[in-house]
């Protein structure tokens, strides 16, 4: 199935150019889909005297599955609209690592790194000897 989008524009008026951007960018969710009936629900909400325009996008990927939500505020609705499926893509990539059983996603090990010196090697070896004797 195809991708279901609902563009909800509050105080904004989009350009053809930025309609334009907007586009691709929410073909590549449709791209990265996975699941039966998804939906992408784009709310945008224009702050003129503060120069900013927010927009929310919530993909909905099935009747029984959870809900990544964006939140992102920029200068103009397509650098909001670029944040936010960045952040949505993100989401559904640390879904993705926890289903195939990762143990963390994004994170490094957060063990120090084990020296190997000559010293080491040598304690290794007296007590190793130390206790067959």
């Amino acid at each position: 199935m195809t991708l279901n989008r609902s563009i909800k524009l509050r105080n904004v008026t989009l350009s053809e150019r930025e309609q334009a951007r907007i586009d691709p960018r929410l073909d590549s969710l449709e791209r990265r889909r996975q699941h039966p009936e998804p939906a992408a629900m784009l709310v945008s909400t224009a702050y003129p005297p503060q120069r900013r325009t927010e927009v929310v996008l919530r993909l909905q990927l099935g009747p029984l599955d959870g809900h990544p939500i964006s939140h992102q505020a920029a200068e103009t609705a397509d650098d909001a609209v670029r944040l936010a499926v960045e952040d949505i893509e993100r989401q559904l990539e640390q879904t993705l690592s926890t289903q195939r059983g990762e143990p963390s996603f994004g994170v490094p090990s957060r063990r120090p790194e084990r020296k190997h010196t000559p010293a080491c090697d040598r304690a290794r070896i007296l007590t190793a000897a130390a206790s067959i004797a």
